[in-house]
């Protein structure tokens, strides 16, 4: 009698644990971050609907290479959005690791996504080639049949490096993150 007791909490945990995301999530709420958001976000899918993060004004986070990998549909799409008055949420970018292949946020392949009101910084604490950021937004391909379609950045302030020539608030390209 335990071991059926057993197989079905299990059963109850994975399935619970471990749905796609739909509805409307809070960060800091549901999620402590936007990097949480998105790690679970690429770890679970898009549910039903599709998901909502609701993003407080005046949150901030630091992290660079942020790399979204699921991909929203018409009847399923994904949104981050600014909740609430006051200053935009602002992901200020860590330092970066390459000279020609760091982002703050990066799409691979992402389909039916919104960024509405998430502001990106380059800190002035990058000094150098290597650890200032090459693009704010980046829009990538996943493979060569699979691209990113369906995205919209509105409402957003990217702020980058001017001394840094190769650096793009919104970098649209035909060419894998690793390329």
């Amino acid at each position: 009698m335990k071991k059926i007791y057993l197989v079905i909490f299990v059963f109850f945990i994975y399935h619970t644990g471990f749905g796609q995301l739909s509805g409307i999530k809070s960060i800091p709420g549901d999620y402590s971050s936007i990097s949480a958001a998105i790690t679970a976000l690429n770890a679970q899918g898009v549910g039903n609907g599709g998901v909502t993060f609701n993003v407080a004004a005046g949150y901030t986070e630091t992290a660079s290479n942020l790399i979204i990998t699921t991909t929203g549909t018409l009847a399923n799409p994904i949104l981050f959005q600014k909740s609430g008055s006051g200053a935009d949420p602002l992901v200020t970018a860590s330092a970066g690791v390459s000279t020609t292949l760091d982002g703050i946020i990066i799409l691979k392949g992402t389909d039916y996504i919104t960024f509405n009101g998430i502001d990106l910084k380059d800190p002035a604490t990058n000094t150098t080639f290597t650890t200032q950021m090459e693009w704010g937004y980046a829009l990538l391909k996943n493979s060569a049949t699979d691209g990113c379609q369906n995205v919209l950045i509105t409402n957003c302030t990217i702020t980058l490096q001017r001394t840094y020539l190769s650096s793009v608030g919104t970098y649209v390209a035909n060419h894998l993150t690793t390329s």
